[in-house]
């Protein structure tokens, strides 16, 4: 028999050891919930920084450099604005903002590589990191073999998609007799200077950074080309609200419109990067007789390149449908075609024939006669030519900075190299449909 005395003993002496090594596993536990409790809340102090320095960086971006230094600089002196782990001031550099043109990693390049307006045009995300440095740790290091120091970090995005609208604008055309979209007929080539009820030769071209009546920040030549290059507003217009519109439209402004078609030129100064060709940069000119032309579905064989503009009661419009003639129009269908419009139903619509029109339009075709693929050096990017543009009212429309009401967004095809204002000549393809989604700023990671 054992004596209990010793049993006991042997018993307490067990729940101590177990005591003791429950207390040493617990105050390891309780060590790294503060540990980790610490770590948390500088986390979200770092996030809060972050997400508000994005914010306020991305506020600033307008295409240009100035607005690229404007971004970083609003993004450091918010992040300073706040603080962590016990009242220390956030500190970040450029080293610490990335720039993109979305909100992904593969999209972002370093605040610091961005320097011309080329490289700034299209940027529109903000990427801030915030890294903590080393953080000592509170109970973890008092473990044998425990970390003496934990790091953490906040990191956002924030920015907005910028639009692809051209930051061109057309004008509302009388109704001409015949199924139309704000006064455009589809598959009907118009000039862009004619385009315009108060009188011939004027173009218009909006302000790509502000929609807010009579404040234009982008009001010359050079600060525009990057938005014309790349066919981006850094803002959605809305159907019912206004557009800031200018007149004087460059040559160098509308000759920036040929990157879509693979020419890059001094006076242009667009990029094929941010500026590429489309997948099929053939042209459709009414007086070219070699394969692929116009004259080679058309019957006859179109005489202009545009449909007749001229003075029809007491508007400049284009000719009423009921009096045309086949010459009248221009060149038909090489991207798109009335709503349910066949091939049979072209000597109706238009008093001509098509012969050996390439289903579904000379535009889609990925060989043969109606296709020209573009420098492989270039990465192209299909429906490049496709441009969307604003259709405006124009009776307020003109001038520096003059607010004008929006009444949709067109889908109009680039046919032909333009070579000066008067020379734009784009088929219309239908409207955008509306609401389109809007480029507010927000956080997106």
């Amino acid at each position: 028999m054992i004596p209990t005395s010793g049993l006991h003993a042997r018993q307490s002496g067990a729940i101590a050891i177990l005591v003791g090594l429950s207390l040493f596993v617990l105050m390891a536990v309780l060590g790294l919930v503060l540990d980790l409790g610490h770590v948390y809340v500088v986390r979200s102090q770092l996030q809060n920084a972050a997400d508000a320095a994005a914010l306020s960086g991305a506020k600033q971006l307008d295409g240009t450099p100035a607005g690229v230094s404007s971004a970083v600089s609003y993004a450091i002196a918010t992040a300073a604005q706040n603080r962590y782990d016990f009242n220390q001031q956030v500190n970040i550099d450029i080293g610490d903002i990335s720039l993109g043109s979305c909100p992904l990693d593969s999209c972002m390049v370093p605040a610091s590589s961005v320097s011309t307006t080329s490289q700034a045009a299209g940027l529109t995300f903000v990427k801030v990191l915030i890294p903590s440095g080393n953080l000592d740790t509170w109970f973890m290091r008092a473990i044998p073999g425990g970390q003496q120091t934990v790091s953490t970090y906040g990191l956002a995005v924030a920015g907005k998609y910028v639009v692809n609208i051209t930051p061109l604008a057309v004008c509302q055309l009388p109704d001409p007799g015949t199924t139309n979209e704000l006064g455009y007929e589809r598959g009907v080539t118009y000039r862009v200077s004619d385009a315009n009820p108060l009188g011939p030769g004027t173009m218009y071209w909006i302000d790509p950074a502000s929609s807010t009546p009579g404040q234009c920040s982008v009001t010359s030549t050079s600060d525009t080309l990057p938005y014309i290059c790349s066919g981006k507003t850094a803002f959605t217009p809305m159907v019912g609200q206004t557009v800031n519109t200018n007149t004087g439209v460059s040559t160098p402004q509308v000759m920036a419109l040929n990157s879509r078609l693979d020419i890059y030129t001094s006076q242009n100064k667009c990029d094929p990067t941010t500026a590429p060709p489309d997948t099929n940069v053939k042209q459709y000119t009414y007086n070219n007789n070699a394969a692929g032309s116009p004259g080679k579905w058309m019957n006859p064989a179109p005489v202009q390149q545009s449909i007749t503009f001229g003075t029809y009661g007491k508007t400049y419009q284009q000719m009423p449908y009921a009096s045309r003639t086949f010459a009248d129009y221009g060149v038909l269908w090489s991207v798109s075609r009335p709503l349910n419009a066949t091939v049979s139903q072209w000597p109706t619509l238009y008093k001509g024939n098509a012969v050996s029109y390439p289903e579904s339009s000379p535009y889609s075709q990925t060989g043969g006669n109606y296709f020209q693929s573009p420098s492989s050096a270039h990465q192209a990017v299909p429906g490049r030519r496709i441009m969307n543009m604003v259709v405006v009212d124009c009776t307020t429309a003109g001038g520096v900075c003059r607010p004008a009401k929006v009444l949709g967004i067109g889908k109009f095809f680039l046919q032909t190299q333009v070579s000066g204002p008067k020379n734009v000549y784009v088929e219309f393809a239908g409207m955008l449909p509306t609401p389109l989604p809007t480029g507010d700023i927000k956080l997106y990671r």
